[in-house]
């Protein structure tokens, strides 16, 4: 088994973001989540609620927005 500085639990827009900036500060991390790729709860949100929707929140770190 690997060994890492920080485990991120939740690999929705939050853990996402921690992920981006531990990388970008050299700390070992993994992130880890119950679903089988990124997006965490979202998955489980209705079709029309998308990041673009909600608050104007679109963009994680080091992204650029995606077209509204």
């Amino acid at each position: 088994m690997a060994s890492v500085d920080v485990l991120v639990i939740g690999a929705g827009q939050a853990g996402l973001s921690v992920a981006y900036h531990l990388e970008r500060s050299g700390i070992g991390h993994a992130v880890v989540d119950a679903e089988a790729g990124p997006g965490g709860a979202w998955r489980h949100r209705w079709p029309t609620l998308t990041m673009a929707t909600v608050n104007g929140i679109r963009e994680l770190p080091g992204t650029t927005p995606p077209a509204a």
